[in-house]
C-alpha cells in the first residue's frame, strides 16, 4: 500500500488517510484555484514510525519518487545551486489542531542554494530564507531550545540593518554545530527525512496531548504530513501572508475577516509576534489580488457551504492559496452563519441545527461590560474571543495551574502573556480570559480562545508584561501578578478590577433556529423549558434518524 499520495490525484477523497490539511489543498486543487504542488505522507505512515520507531518500508523511496514529480512542475530541485526548490513539512490530523504540532519551513537553503535564491529575490530575500530555516530546522528537528537562538540573536547587539540578516544566519549556524554535524546543513535530503519524521514525532508532544485530551480526539488517529513546495511572502513589497475567515467568527457577519503582513511569511501572522494589518488592506495596496482573494472565498464557500479559515501568501503579486479548513468561530457566529447558510441554500434546515453544538448555546449568554458601569478603561486591544472575564493575573501557563492547584482561584484567573504559544495550551484551557500585548485576530491566542470558548483580547498596545518582575503594566497603571484585571472579549476594553457586566444583545437568529430545531424533535419540543433542552432533543432526533 502506498504511504504517499499526490494532491494533485485524488488525495482529498479520505481524510483519515491524508488528514484535514491535505484534503483541504487537493479541495482547492479540484476547484482550480492556485495550489504550490505538494504532496501527502499519509497517517498510516505515522502511526507506523511511532509504533516501530523506523518509517515503514519503502517510504523513503517513495518520498523521493513523489520529490522528483514536485521538482519537474516546479522547474527547480532540492539541492540545486542555481535554482533551487525550497519545501515546507507540516502536519496535517485529521481533525485540525491549530498550532499543536510542527512545522519546518524554507527546507532547501544551504550555504550553496542561497546563491540561487539571490538571484530570484535578492540578498535580503535569501539571508531571511536561510535564517528562518535554520531557527524552525534546530528547535523543531534538532531538539534545540528557543533561548539558545534568542540568545545569540541577542549577542549581536546593534548590528545595522544592512549586516544583521547575515550575522544571524552565521549565529544560528554555529548554534546547530554546537549540536548536530555541521556538514547536516549542506544536505537537504537528509533534512527532509529528519524533518518528516520530527512532525511524526509531534504527535504525541504534551501541548498536541492536553488539546487532544481537551477535544476527545482519539489518540490513534496520528498526524500525515504535508511536503509542500514554498512560495514567498518575504519576497519582496508585492508580497506577504495572511489568514481570513470568510466570515467574521466572533459576530458571523458575511464579510472577509482576517489578518495579513507584508513581506513575512506565514508563522509570522498566526506567531502573534508582529503588528498584523486588516487583511482588507489588500484592497488599496494589491487590488488585483484582493477581488481574487474575495472570489476564492466566496466560490469556497459555495462548495463546500462552511464557514472557511483560509491560509494563503502572496508571492510578487500573485495569489497563493496553502489551506482550508473550518473556522473556528464564537457561539452567536455559530448560530447566525448557520442560519444564514441555510438561508442561502447551503446547507439545509437540519444541517443548520446539526452545526450548533448545545456547548455553544450554553456561552450564547454571556455578558459584557456595561458602558454605563463607571469602570475606568485602562486600555483597549482587539476582541478575539467574546465574553467578559475577571480574574487575577497569571504571567504563565505554569502560574495559572499552580493558582488553581492552591487555593481554586474563586475570583477567577486571567492568562497575560506577551503572545501565546502551542506550549501554553494547559493555562489557556484552565484561565477564565486571555489578555495579549501582541498578535492579531488570527493569532495563536485568538483562534484557540475561539475554539476553547475562552473570552480573550488581544494586541494590545497599551500593555507590557514584564514576567521576570511579577507585573504587567497597563498604560499609567502598573499591576502586579495576582491582583484582579476584567477584558471583554467583544469591544477588547480591558479594566484594573472587577467590572459590572450586563446581558448581551439577543441573537437574532436564535428564535429562527430553535423553530428549525423544534421541527426535528417533535411537536412536544416548543414546550421544553429551555433553548438547551430544544436544540439537544433536535439533535437526539437527528442522531436516530435514517441515515
Amino acid at each position: 500500500m502506498s504511504h504517499v499520495v499526490d494532491i494533485a490525484a485524488g488525495a482529498g477523497r479520505d481524510r483519515a488517510l491524508v488528514g484535514n490539511k491535505g484534503a483541504g489543498l487537493a479541495r482547492m486543487h479540484e476547484l482550480g484555484l492556485r495550489v504550490p504542488p505538494a504532496f501527502v505522507i499519509t497517517t498510516d505512515a505515522c502511526r507506523a514510525y511511532l509504533r516501530e520507531g523506523v518509517p515503514p518500508a519503502g517510504l523513503l523511496a517513495e518520498i523521493d519518487a513523489a520529490l522528483a514529480g514536485l521538482e519537474a512542475r516546479r522547474g527547480l530541485r532540492l539541492g540545486d545551486p542555481e535554482a533551487p526548490l525550497l519545501l515546507s513539512v507540516r502536519s496535517g490530523a485529521p481533525v485540525s489542531m491549530p498550532g499543536m504540532m510542527d512545522t519546518v519551513l524554507d527546507l532547501g537553503v544551504t550555504e550553496a542554494t542561497r546563491a540561487g535564491l539571490e538571484k530570484h529575490g535578492g540578498r535580503r530575500y535569501a539571508l531571511d530564507s536561510h535564517r528562518r530555516f535554520l531557527e524552525s530546522f534546530g528547535t523543531v528537528v534538532l531538539g534545540i531550545g528557543q533561548d539558545e537562538f534568542d540568545r545569540a540573536a541577542a549577542a549581536l547587539g546593534q548590528s545595522g540593518d544592512e549586516e544583521r540578516p547575515a550575522a544571524e544566519v552565521a549565529a544560528f549556524t554555529q548554534v546547530i554545530g554546537a549540536h548536530a554535524d555541521p556538514g547536516l546543513l549542506d544536505d537537504p535530503r537528509a533534512q527532509l527525512r529528519l524533518a518528516v519524521a520530527a512532525v511524526f514525532r509531534s504527535w504525541h508532544s504534551p501541548r498536541a496531548a492536553v488539546y487532544r485530551r481537551l477535544r476527545e480526539i482519539p489518540e490513534d488517529l496520528g498526524t500525515a504530513v504535508v511536503v509542500q513546495a514554498m512560495v514567498f511572502g518575504n519576497l519582496n513589497a508585492r508580497s506577504g501572508t495572511g489568514v481570513v475567515f470568510t466570515r467574521d467568527p466572533n459576530t458571523g457577519e458575511a464579510r472577509p475577516y482576517g489578518d495579513f503582513l507584508f513581506t513575512a511569511q506565514g508563522e509570522d501572522v498566526v506567531a502573534g509576534r508582529h503588528r498584523t494589518l486588516p487583511v482588507a488592506a489588500l484592497a488599496e495596496r494589491l487590488p488585483e489580488v484582493w477581488d481574487e482573494l474575495r472570489g476564492a472565498l466566496a466560490g469556497l464557500e459555495r462548495a463546500t457551504g462552511e464557514m472557511l479559515d483560509l491560509e494563503f501568501t502572496v508571492e510578487d503579486g500573485t495569489l497563493y492559496v496553502l489551506q482550508m479548513r473550518s473556522g473556528k468561530r464564537a457561539a452567536v457566529a455559530a448560530v447566525r452563519i448557520a442560519v444564514e447558510l441555510a438561508g442561502e441554500g447551503l446547507i439545509d434546515r437540519a444541517e443548520a441545527v446539526r452545526r450548533v453544538g448545545v456547548e455553544q448555546l450554553r456561552r450564547l449568554g454571556r455578558p459584557h461590560l456595561d458602558p454605563t458601569g463607571g469602570h475606568e478603561v485602562a486600555a483597549t486591544g482587539l476582541g478575539a474571543s467574546p465574553g467578559i472575564a475577571t480574574g487575577r493575573v497569571c504571567l504563565s501557563a505554569d502560574a495559572v495551574a499552580d493558582l488553581l492547584d492552591m487555593d481554586g482561584a474563586e475570583d477567577g484567573v486571567l492568562l497575560v502573556r506577551t503572545e501565546t504559544s502551542p506550549a501554553d495550551i494547559h493555562g489557556m484551557a484552565a484561565a477564565d480570559g486571555i489578555l495579549t500585548s501582541r498578535g492579531g485576530l488570527v493569532s495563536h491566542a485568538a483562534v484557540v480562545a475561539r475554539d476553547l470558548g475562552v473570552p480573550a483580547v488581544v494586541g494590545v498596545a497599551e500593555l507590557a508584561v514584564d514576567e521576570a518582575g511579577g507585573v504587567i503594566r497597563l498604560g499609567d497603571r502598573t499591576v502586579a501578578e495576582g491582583e484582579l484585571v476584567t477584558i471583554d472579549g467583544a469591544s477588547g476594553e480591558v479594566v484594573v478590577g472587577a467590572a459590572r457586566a450586563v446581558p448581551p444583545a439577543p441573537c437574532p437568529q436564535l428564535d429562527t433556529l430553535l423553530a428549525w430545531a423544534d421541527e426535528l424533535a417533535g411537536p412536544a419540543a416548543g414546550d421544553r423549558a429551555s433553548a438547551v433542552d430544544r436544540l439537544t432533543a433536535a439533535h437526539r432526533a437527528l442522531e436516530s434518524a435514517p441515515v
